[in-house]
């Protein structure tokens, strides 16, 4: 496991340093390091929140609507465990900032992300949902179109 105690600005730079040549050189911003068909799964998601995305135009309308209820300010404390899989990789890292109701919002994330040909094509993100909550009071993220399925 290797850590990095550096902050990043935000989720594409902590993605750039822990999945490194497993993504292709050219990928800038967090959309550019999806595939067209990734699956992003949120298994602790609460009731309501959206626990699975299918493909990256569903996940680009999720982010559209993200910053209404959560504003993260920095990530730090990135852990990097390499999987048998070189295609895979445990991502472990800390965010603060504030969500909707004022609250600080400071989570903590595992996240399991597997890449094929540069690109993500899965993420499953694990997070403490009783943050998120207070964070968010009673609002869940209500993004437009399909590709979405709900706890």
């Amino acid at each position: 496991m290797t850590t990095q105690q550096t902050r990043f600005e935000g989720l594409a730079d902590i993605l750039r340093e822990g999945l490194g040549a497993r993504l292709a050189p050219g990928a800038e911003g967090f959309l550019d390091m999806i595939a067209e068909d990734c699956v992003f799964e949120a298994p602790y998601a609460p009731p309501g929140f959206i626990a699975r995305i299918d493909g990256r135009d569903a996940l680009e309308r999720y982010l559209m609507v993200l910053p209404d209820l959560i504003r993260i300010d920095d990530f730090f404390d990135l852990r990097i465990s390499e999987m048998a899989d070189p295609n895979k990789v445990v991502l472990e890292f800390r965010g603060s900032g504030e969500g909707r109701t004022g609250a600080s919002y400071d989570q903590k994330w595992i996240s399991v992300i597997e890449t094929r040909d540069g690109k993500i094509v899965y993420y499953a993100d694990y997070w403490d949902p009783r943050i998120t909550l207070a964070a968010t009071g009673d609002a869940v993220p209500q993004p437009e179109g399909e590709g979405f399925t709900r706890a």
